[in-house]
């Protein structure tokens, strides 16, 4: 019963504006091998960056290579509108999270979310 109502609620999600933006800028940079490969790239550094960060660790080559491929990516409209696109998406995909384990009674606040 509960996944059945979970695809409900991933078919709605994919109804939505923000997926449909997302999933049309998505479909951009795919087209584009070069800028594809830079996405790639920054999403790797972005995860490395992120988990050095909740270790403590600031800084470093990796997070100034992070840096400079932000502000390259800025550069090409299509990737700006997919990291703004997929921004926007994985906020409501929070939003969805947070309001499921709220309603459920659990609160990940406490764990510093």
């Amino acid at each position: 019963m509960i996944e059945a109502i979970a695809r409900e609620l991933a078919g709605e999600i994919r109804q939505s504006r923000e997926y449909g933006a997302y999933a049309s800028a998505r479909d951009k940079v795919l087209a584009d091998e070069q800028t594809a490969s830079l996405l790639k790239r920054f999403h790797r550094l972005q995860m490395r960056v992120q988990a050095r960060r909740m270790t403590g660790e600031q800084g470093g080559a990796e997070e100034e290579e992070l840096k400079k491929l932000a502000e390259l990516l800025q550069f090409s409209p299509d990737a700006a509108d997919y990291l703004m696109a997929e921004y926007g998406l994985n906020q409501l995909l929070t939003t969805t999270f947070d309001t499921i384990a709220r309603e459920v009674g659990v609160d990940f606040s406490e764990w510093g979310r």
